[in-house]
């Protein structure tokens, strides 16, 4: 995790574009560990990378000692100039053994940040609809269960208005 590669100037344009705020409604301790389990995915996240993947947003000033981690595919993590630039933006891959180490080997203060529907999501988004995708999705629940952590839910508003898309049939 580089806290320089998390506060580059870029990120505020990033923001500022498409444009993404943080809202913060509770206090989050730092004596605890938490999954937030994030909705929708959107065709590419933009919310979540930007909240939690950069301080583009002001997360470790909304939540100090909240060290955030935003979960992707390990598939990512293969292509090596990617793998180094996702994990200096705190990005982990969303696996079993990454999620256990953030949640019960590294201390307190680590929210893992999980995109809970997904690619099949994101294939649902378009502009003006909300589709959730949480059937057959409870691992993350069962995990927050046997390591103690806290589940937060986060809901990005608008997520799935940067982009129009084309909306297939169901089976095609």
């Amino acid at each position: 995790r580089s806290s320089w590669v998390r506060s580059w100037t870029m990120w505020t344009y990033f923001r500022d574009y498409f444009p993404i705020r943080l809202i913060k409604t509770h206090n989050l301790l730092p004596s605890r560990n938490y999954i937030f389990g994030y909705h929708p995915h959107g065709v590419l996240c933009f919310g979540a990378f930007c909240n939690f993947g950069t301080e583009a947003t002001g997360f470790s000033k909304k939540f100090p000692g909240i060290k955030p981690s935003l979960a992707t595919l390990a598939g990512n993590f293969r292509m090596p100039v990617l793998r180094d630039y996702l994990m200096s933006g705190g990005i982990c891959p969303v696996n079993r053994n990454s999620i256990d180490y953030l949640l019960s080997r590294n201390g307190t203060g680590n929210a893992v940040v999980i995109v809970i529907g997904g690619a099949a999501e994101s294939l649902h988004c378009a502009p003006g609809m909300n589709t959730v995708t949480l059937k057959r999705r409870k691992g993350f629940v069962r995990l927050a269960l046997q390591k103690g952590s806290d589940l937060v839910p986060v809901y990005s508003f608008g997520e799935n208005d940067a982009y129009k898309q084309v909306i297939f049939e169901e089976g095609t």
